[in-house]
């Protein structure tokens, strides 16, 4: 009966925007049966996207109207449900698993759960990522490496993408791909704290624990630490940030999947890809060695007292993240503009709502602004979906 009710909750949770596929290992099960309770099972199979009141979502899980808001109340405690504080009554929404729920378990993790989650990314990837246009992350090049450039959009550099007081709060949480690997036994030496929270996501984070509070130096200064440890940085695809995810080869669950393909430049969100001056390279092979997509090799040597390695870049694996141009002293290497226009969502909701119509998913879905007013006129969910397919 258990498997029947978690079975139910995965295809509740796979309906929403970024999915959560059914595995042949059936994984996803476990690591929902580790997560929910089945009081709490029965209650997200009657949430939705559209944030709404206790007293709403209680004539529909037929509870008393005090009862059902303590437990939405622990749910969003736990991680389970999205919590928006408004003046009237907290608003509750159901999020995406991952880039939601999975990673507010981060403290939760264990090696059981790290290493049947590789089942779930396997699965996103091939479904829900590999041969979709819309993505979930874009790569935001480090700040120093597009510094000389005069028509970059503010939403292409890090620091006027974040820094904006609409952003504040902000917050910065462990990377939940490197506790995965220390949980199973291979810690890397990268900076662990790097998940990069802001506004409403962030207050989230820190009222629940699962984050803590950063100042804007603070701010400031992870990402600094985080362009030394060659991390990339990608954010949420959208030109309002809500997150920042701190990337590298070793850890992340997407790189991982994306490197086995042939071209996986072409399935990240970019503006920029990095283009190498052969005369003013000295073959130190800095740049090499912080590429976290192996997109740098050496092609050829030039012949004197001393072979020098001549570096080139594979064009189909640069994502344009610009790590090798802020190491690179004599400045052979630079980020070139790809000049293709980035259809960039305007915000993290209107990001949702697109990935939601490519996965044939936007019944019951629509931007915050609709669902504000949906919410203040009282509708129901009838009304909604009119307005949704429009």
């Amino acid at each position: 009966m258990d498997n029947e009710l978690y079975r139910q909750l995965q295809k509740h949770l796979h309906k929403q925007p970024a999915g959560f596929p059914e595995t042949e290992s059936g994984s996803e099960i476990d690591i929902l049966k580790r997560f929910y309770t089945p009081e709490q099972a029965k209650i997200a199979l009657k949430m939705t996207n559209i944030p709404e009141p206790p007293v709403k979502i209680a004539k529909r899980l037929k509870m008393d109207a005090k009862k059902a808001g303590e437990s939405l109340e622990q749910m969003a405690k736990e991680g389970l449900l999205f919590r928006i504080h408004t003046p009237e009554a907290p608003l509750y929404a159901q999020p995406n698993f991952i880039m939601g729920i999975y990673e507010w378990h981060v403290n939760m993790v264990d090696r059981e759960i790290a290493e049947k989650v590789d089942h779930v990314y396997d699965g996103l990837f091939e479904k829900h990522w590999k041969d979709k246009k819309v993505k979930q992350l874009r790569v935001v090049p480090v700040e120093k490496s597009i510094e000389h450039k005069d028509t970059v959009h503010p939403y292409r550099k890090i620091k006027e993408l974040v820094a904006g007081k609409e952003n504040e709060p902000y917050a910065v949480a462990p990377c939940i791909c490197r506790v995965e690997q220390a949980k199973k036994g291979a810690p890397g030496d990268r900076p662990l704290e790097t998940c990069l929270l802001f506004g409403m996501a962030a207050s989230y984070y820190i009222e629940n624990g699962f984050g803590r509070r950063l100042t804007r130096q603070e701010l400031f200064e992870k990402l600094d630490e985080c362009e030394k440890a060659a991390l990339i940085p990608m954010g949420t695809n959208s030109q309002k940030i809500t997150n920042m995810c701190m990337c590298d080869k070793e850890s992340c669950q997407l790189l991982r999947n994306i490197k086995k393909e042939d071209k996986p430049a072409e399935m990240f969100h970019s503006g920029y890809m990095a283009k190498l001056d052969p005369s003013s390279c000295v073959g130190c092979g800095i740049c090499d060695s912080r590429c976290q997509m192996d997109a740098v090799f050496i092609s050829g040597y030039k012949e004197g007292k001393k072979k020098t390695p001549v570096f080139s870049i594979n064009e189909d694996s640069c994502i344009g993240c610009g790590l090798c141009v802020t190491a690179c002293a004599p400045g052979a290497m630079q980020l070139a503009d790809k000049k293709a226009p980035l259809d960039v969502p305007e915000t993290y909701l209107a990001l949702n709502l697109a990935l939601a119509k490519e996965r044939g998913q936007l019944q019951g879905y629509v931007p915050y602004g609709v669902v504000k007013w949906l919410l203040k006129l009282k509708l129901g969910r009838e009304t909604a979906d009119k307005v949704i397919n429009m």
